[in-house]
């Protein structure tokens, strides 16, 4: 019996508080509504703290991505390197593979995990360095070529402005020939 009061004094206030919410409402959509202003301070100071906030979650992002590609990184080579702490904790996925049939008939019944080719840091180094030589020996060859052809490129736009300075001379004095004569 007590349980039954107390349900129905509940669905009573569960009414009740329907009730009044949808009269509210009704009040509301029927008024136009009217925003206050606030002030200038007020929303300037509104402004830059979202701004702040929108930065700092920028800036956390970019910083939890950024380990997460260091880390990632680093766990591709094959000698240990030193390891950027993360705030979030990461998830491995290893690489794994059984060898003979899928159930049963196989050679062997132990699965074998093959790891993926890894390098070490003074190898990948090595090679980088290597590269870097080579790049360098190839931009130095051609700023050579280049330099080379500019001479001789600038010596042929000579030789043409000065064929074009001097065609341009004997038709002007053509022209005033034929004036004189005229």
């Amino acid at each position: 019996m007590q349980h039954s009061k107390s349900l129905n004094l509940t669905l009573l206030v569960c009414l009740l508080l329907m009730g009044l919410t949808m009269a509210q409402e009704d009040r509301s959509s029927n008024a136009p509504h009217v925003r206050h202003k606030r002030g200038i301070f007020w929303d300037f100071f509104q402004k830059m703290v979202i701004t702040k906030n929108l930065i700092v979650d920028q800036y956390t992002d970019t910083r939890n991505t950024l380990n997460d590609i260091y880390n990632t990184f680093n766990e591709q080579f094959s000698d240990p390197g030193p390891e950027k702490p993360t705030n979030r904790p990461r998830t491995t996925t290893e690489k794994s593979s059984i060898s003979g049939e899928e159930s049963g008939g196989g050679s062997s019944d132990e699965p074998t995990t093959t790891e993926g080719f890894q390098i070490s840091r003074y190898e990948l180094g090595r090679i980088l360095g290597r590269n870097f030589r080579g790049l360098q020996r190839l931009a130095k060859s051609e700023f050579e070529v280049a330099l080379n052809a500019t001479k001789y490129n600038l010596m042929e736009y000579k030789a043409e402005a000065d064929q074009q300075f001097a065609n341009s001379l004997a038709v002007e004095k053509k022209n005033k020939l034929k004036s004189l004569k005229g």
